[in-house]
């Protein structure tokens, strides 16, 4: 059986990189499409748009996290709604980085989300064994 300590650190590692990743991707792409408007072929503009490759290495890095995590034994029904905590990640670093509005409906959604997770997260009794 893994220490929860050691799950803690994936889940985290997992949701920044899932939320720092939509975003950079989204970057990545508004840069992109402004590249590929003004003529440049598509090879330069996604070598110019180095967001993009980023967000693919930090998604995949979530990924990988939450195969970690069901390999240690953690149930579906527990990893996904935890992973739910990316959409304040993302919320939080989209008002930041792209200057995005984030509207109290928005944040209250976003609380829901965390009451939801805070719930998912107590009915876990034990982590089963590998």
């Amino acid at each position: 059986m893994k220490p929860v300590f050691n799950a803690v650190v994936v889940f985290a590692i997992s949701i920044a990189s899932l939320s720092l990743g939509s975003v950079l991707l989204k970057i990545g792409m508004d840069r992109f499409g402004s590249l590929m408007d003004s003529g440049t072929p598509i090879l330069q503009a996604i070598l110019k748009s180095p967001q993009l490759p980023a967000g693919v290495v930090l998604m995949t890095l979530q990924f990988l996290g939450t195969l970690l995590l069901f390999k240690w034994g953690w149930d579906v029904s527990v990893v996904i709604p935890i992973m739910g905590l990316c959409y304040v990640g993302t919320a939080l670093l989209g008002k930041w980085l792209l200057n995005e509005p984030v509207n109290s409906l928005r944040w209250f959604g976003i609380g829901l989300i965390v009451i939801g997770v805070f719930f998912v997260a107590h009915s876990v009794s034990k982590i089963k064994s590998p």
